[in-house]
C-alpha cells in the first residue's frame, strides 16, 4: 500500500514540476520575443498560456508590461489590476502599474499607487523614489523632497535618490541670476556685434517670470532694451510665453518687441506650440511661428517654423533642434540647424536684415557645484543681405547663473 501511494506521490511531484518548468519556458520565450522587436509573438505565448492558466501572476505581469512598451495602456492598467487583485505586494506589478500611469499621463494615480502600497511597505526604497518622481510631476517638489529624505535615511548612498534630491533642491531654488556676453563677428560684413544681458528670474506658483535687461554695441553705436517674460501654468499639459520689451533709444533694438505663445503637450511625448512675434521699428514687422517637439529617451527634437508676411509676399524659415539631457540636473548637449532669412527667434535689427541664411551651432548647459549654472553656444551662418552682399556670421555666447 506504501508503494502505491509513494508511486501516485512521485506522479504528482512529476507532473506538478513539468508544469512550472513548462510555465518558466513559456515566460522565458515570451520575455525573449519581446525584448527581441516580436512584441505581438509574446502575447500571442501569453494569451494562450493565460488561457490555461488565468491565475499565472507571472504571465500576466509580463503581458501587462509589454502592453505598457506598446502604449496600449488600458490593456495594461487591465492585466496589472488584475495581477494585484490577488497578489496586493506583488513589488514588480506595483512598479508597472506606476509606470503605466506616468507613461500615460497620470501622475496623480500614480502617487495614489505608490502610497497606498508604501503604507505595507514602509522601507521599499524603489517604490519611495517612484512616488517622488509622481509628485515632482504635478509641480509639488517640496512634497517630492520630504520623500527623498525619507529614502535617503534608509539608504544614505542611494545614487538615484541623491540626483533626484539635488535636482529638487535645484527647481524648488525661487530666484535665479544670470550674466551673458554674446559676441557676433562677420567677414565681409562690417563691425562685429557686442551685447551683455543681466536677467532675473522669479518662479512663481503661476509661472516664472524673467526680467532682463541688455545692452549691445555695434559700428560705435550703443543700445538697450528691457524685457519681461513671463511663461505662465495655464493647466495640465499647458502652458504659455508672454513677453515685452522696450527700447528708449531704439538704435539697433527695435523700440518694442512682443510676445506671445501657447505650448501642449501631446501623447507620447510630443509637443506642438503656435505664436506670434512682433517688432517695432519704423514699421511693424509681424511674425508667426510654431514648433513640434518629440522627447525619446534623453533626447529632444524640436522642428520649428517662422512666418513673416510683407508686402512683396511671405517669406519663411525653419529650423531643427536636437538636445541630449545629462543627468538629472537639467544639462544638456545640443545641435541646431537653420535655413531662412529668420531661422531663429529675432532680437535685434540685424536679424531682420538678412534675405536668406543656412545657420548651425552647437551648445551646452553644465551645472556647477549645485548653484551655479554655464552654458556656452557656439554658431555659423552664411547670410545675404541687402544689395546681394554675402557674408558669414560666426556667433559666441557664453552665461553664468546662480540659484538661490
Amino acid at each position: 500500500m506504501r508503494s502505491v501511494f509513494r508511486t501516485a506521490f512521485m506522479l504528482c511531484a512529476v507532473v506538478v514540476f513539468a508544469g512550472v518548468a513548462r510555465a518558466e519556458d513559456v515566460l522565458t520565450d515570451a520575455r525573449a520575443l519581446a525584448t527581441s522587436g516580436h512584441r505581438p509573438e509574446a502575447l500571442r505565448m501569453l494569451a494562450d498560456r493565460l488561457t490555461e492558466s488565468p491565475g499565472d501572476p507571472d504571465a500576466r505581469l509580463l503581458c501587462g508590461l509589454i502592453l505598457s512598451w506598446e502604449g496600449r495602456y488600458d490593456e495594461a492598467r487591465q492585466q496589472l489590476e488584475y495581477v494585484l487583485s490577488t497578489h496586493p505586494d506583488y513589488t514588480d506589478a506595483i512598479q508597472a502599474l506606476i509606470n503605466v500611469e506616468m507613461w500615460s499621463d497620470h501622475p496623480d494615480r500614480a502617487e495614489k499607487i505608490a502610497a497606498e502600497a508604501l503604507t505595507r511597505k514602509q522601507q521599499n526604497t524603489t517604490l519611495l523614489l517612484a512616488q517622488a518622481r509622481a509628485l515632482r510631476a504635478q509641480n509639488r517638489e517640496r512634497e517630492a523632497l520630504d520623500v527623498v529624505h525619507r529614502l535617503l535615511a534608509i539608504d544614505p548612498s542611494d545614487r538615484q535618490a541623491l540626483s533626484t534630491e539635488r535636482s529638487l533642491r535645484e527647481s524648488i531654488s525661487q530666484w535665479r541670476v544670470s550674466w551673458s556676453h554674446t559676441y557676433d563677428w562677420f567677414k565681409g560684413g562690417g563691425g562685429a556685434w557686442n551685447e551683455t544681458q543681466m536677467s532675473l528670474k522669479r518662479a512663481t506658483p503661476l509661472g516664472s517670470v524673467i526680467a532682463t535687461f541688455s545692452r549691445a554695441r555695434r559700428f560705435g553705436d550703443h543700445s538697450n532694451i528691457a524685457e519681461v517674460s513671463f511663461y505662465p501654468h495655464i493647466r495640465k499639459g499647458t502652458y504659455g510665453y508672454v513677453g515685452f520689451g522696450y527700447s528708449y533709444d531704439a538704435t539697433l533694438y527695435p523700440r518694442r518687441r512682443i510676445g506671445a505663445e501657447i505650448f501642449q503637450s501631446l501623447p507620447h511625448g510630443f509637443e506642438v506650440s503656435g505664436g506670434y512675434r512682433g517688432f517695432s521699428f519704423s514699421d511693424i514687422t509681424n511674425m508667426y511661428t510654431g514648433s513640434l517637439g518629440k522627447y525619446k529617451g534623453n533626447w529632444l527634437f524640436t522642428a520649428r517654423f517662422f512666418l513673416t508676411p510683407d508686402a512683396l509676399g511671405e517669406t519663411h524659415s525653419v529650423s531643427g533642434t536636437a538636445r541630449r539631457f545629462i543627468g538629472s540636473s537639467g544639462d544638456y548637449i545640443g545641435f541646431h540647424v537653420g535655413t531662412g532669412p529668420s531661422p531663429f527667434d529675432p532680437r535685434s535689427r540685424q536679424d531682420l536684415e538678412t534675405l536668406k541664411a543656412s545657420s548651425g551651432y552647437v551648445e551646452f548647459k553644465k551645472s556647477l557645484a549645485g548653484r551655479w549654472v554655464f552654458s556656452g553656444l557656439a554658431g555659423l551662418a552664411i547670410e545675404q543681405r541687402f544689395r546681394d552682399v554675402t557674408i558669414n556670421h560666426y556667433t559666441l555666447e557664453g552665461t553664468f547663473g546662480y540659484r538661490f
